[in-house]
């Protein structure tokens, strides 16, 4: 129960932490209680692949700290228990969770994932076109600066269509079409914004010069994710089995195409689920001191051990997305490595507080 209870409290300060971050955008959409509350719900089992260690860390430390300020533990081992026999259990319950962390990273979690983008793409591709207003800019437009001249409120056909774009092109870009219009679409994306008779006139500040095409039909493909920080079938929002098959893709196609985000996805999903176990070990010999303190100390060390976990986590994931380095034939057994680093650091603590605590024993 302490588990689950944890899970919800922190599931709680992330909903609230993402509702502050994405108030802008709900704000300026108006978006609908219903598109809201499928928003949440997609967040919230986005979040359980991380919610559930952290939580089960918590739970750990406060139960553990109990029997150590209750003096169960003295009790067990006065009935002839040894604390290997009694770490059994907590282990066989730790592969329980890790089982569930794992099911949670690799299918619930990716679901959140296109639940919440999916939620964002129907509400803002009906909202945009009720955002642009004739005759007035309109900076908001997908994340570009768009003017028209004349719109018609029924068709929401656009006439006179200006556009200076700088998100889509390595050189600022302006755009004008004698007429445009906004297309709801599935094949080619979430929506397209679609001019017709215009120019594309582009600028190059290095060489000073300047690009000028002309247009029967310009499309502007649309992905409002990109808004909530997120991108469509991105790593993260991939099934265990899509996973798989883009790190077969990337291994046919060593050489060409980066396989980094596909195996550092992998092996940070398996090393987050499995950090639940090797919290067990670490976190049940810091209690085997039967200090009265130990349960008030819970909170500490549980906010000192995700401290410097996630710290060192976040570090080495970035560094190994971020920084350049060649392909090579061990690169995906390096991106493992490297991410499970913090891992091996908390089962080399786990390991020396059991040796602490055993000789602490031995003194007594």
């Amino acid at each position: 129960m302490s588990t689950l209870y944890g899970t919800g409290l922190a599931l709680l300060i992330l909903l609230a932490l993402q509702g502050l971050r994405l108030s802008d955008l709900i704000i300026r959409y108006d978006l609908g209680g219903e598109t809201v509350g499928r928003m949440l719900a997609g967040l919230t089992l986005s979040f359980t692949p991380i919610v559930l260690p952290i939580a089960f860390l918590f739970a750990l430390l406060f139960v553990f700290g109990r029997m150590s300020a209750d003096r169960e533990f003295v009790a067990l081992q006065a009935m002839g228990r040894s604390p290997t026999r009694m770490l059994a259990p907590c282990l066989a319950f730790g592969v329980m969770v890790c089982g569930v962390s794992l099911a949670c990273a690799f299918w619930i979690g990716p679901k959140g994932n296109q639940q919440f983008e999916i939620s964002i793409d129907e509400a803002f591709k009906k909202k945009v076109a009720a955002a642009v207003r004739s005759g007035t800019f309109s900076e908001g437009f997908l994340d570009m600066i768009l003017f028209v001249d004349e719109i018609d409120p029924i068709t929401q056909e656009m006439r006179r269509v200006f556009i200076h774009d700088e998100t889509n092109y390595k050189e600022p870009a302006s755009i004008s079409a004698a007429r445009g219009s906004w297309v709801e679409s599935v094949g080619e994306g979430l929506g397209v914004l679609v001019l017709q008779d215009g120019v594309l006139v582009s600028r190059n500040p290095d060489s000073n010069t300047l690009h000028r095409v002309n247009f029967a039909e310009y499309r502007i493909n649309a992905d409002f994710s990109r808004q909530a920080g997120l991108s469509r079938d991105s790593p993260p929002s991939l099934e265990l089995p899509r996973l798989l098959t883009k790190r077969r893709e990337a291994r046919e196609r060593r050489g060409e195409v980066d396989g980094r985000p596909v195996w550092v996805e992998i092996a940070r999903r398996v090393a987050v689920s499995f950090a639940c176990l090797l919290f067990v070990p670490l976190c049940f010999a810091l209690s085997l001191d039967n200090r009265r303190t130990a349960r008030s100390r819970a909170v500490g060390l549980g906010l000192v051990i995700l401290l410097i976990y996630w710290t060192a986590y976040f570090a080495l994931v970035t560094w190994i997305l971020k920084t350049p380095w060649a392909p090579a034939r061990a690169a995906e057994l390096t991106a493992w490595g490297v991410v499970w680093l913090p891992n091996l650091a908390l089962l080399a603590a786990g390991l020396v507080a059991w040796r602490r605590s055993s000789h602490r024993r031995a003194s007594q």
